[in-house]
């Protein structure tokens, strides 16, 4: 029985990953194996597809009606006519946060198989978790300066607020990995450099709140559509 050859069929699995440009398992006979390889090569399939340009226009499309049906309605709620002149405090950043997202990634499902779909809800999730949460709490941090005596300043400020954002992205990333996969059984989504980037909203939008004199020389409230917008646009054209 000893000389008997046997074979790891485990080996087989860490072999997959060689699998560049082959969109069929290789022939195993042993079952359990054989449906792993099938799972890595459907999600590998997914992972290489490439946006197409119906996807970005889709995406952008969704994105840009948010923000259009949300500037509307904080329009007509704050009775002016011009865009440029809204005024945001934290619910309305929220708000103008979150619409674009839903929007985007709701347009971007159009046409596309369930499990594509699905990569773009929880890629959804994560955009609005990575633009909302660290703007709450830098919004929170904010407060907390203006009450706290050696805290109304601007450099504590700046400084406790990024602080904050960078503890926020973190922990959103974390709240999104929790929701989106709650048994941990995909790999976790990390945070990107762009991600990193893209959170130049929540610093844009926390100068708003305090009102930094720097805020009415750079207009920087005249560009939160547009930053919350491109976040949409991202959630929505992943796949």
């Amino acid at each position: 029985m000893n000389n008997i050859p046997t074979y790891n069929y485990n080996n087989d699995v860490t072999r997959f990953k060689y699998l560049e440009q082959v969109d069929v398992s290789p022939v195993i006979y042993d079952k359990n194996v054989k449906t792993a390889a099938n799972k890595y090569v459907l999600r590998r399939s997914r992972s290489i597809r490439k946006e197409t340009n119906v996807d970005k226009l889709q995406a952008l499309g969704g994105a840009l009606l948010g923000t259009g049906i949300t500037m509307a309605a904080l329009m007509k709620k704050q009775k002016i006519k011009n865009p440029l002149k809204l005024k945001y405090d934290l619910p309305e950043m929220l708000l103008l946060s979150g619409a674009p997202i839903v929007t985007g990634v709701g347009v971007g499902m159009i046409g596309n198989d369930a499990e594509t779909n699905l990569a773009k809800s929880k890629e959804g999730v994560f955009q609005f978790f990575n633009a909302a949460i660290p703007t709450w709490l830098a919004g929170a941090t904010l407060k907390w300066c203006e009450t706290t005596k050696g805290m109304n300043n601007v450099p504590a400020k700046l400084l406790s607020i990024a602080g904050t954002i960078l503890i926020g992205m973190h922990g959103a990333a974390a709240l999104s990995n929790m929701v989106c996969d709650p048994k941990d059984k995909d790999p976790d989504r990390k945070l990107t450099m762009l991600d990193s980037i893209a959170n130049v909203d929540d610093l844009a939008g926390v100068l708003v709140l305090a009102k930094f004199p720097i805020v009415d020389k750079l207009h920087l409230d005249k560009l939160l559509p547009a930053i919350y917008t491109f976040c949409g646009y991202r959630a929505g054209k992943s796949n």
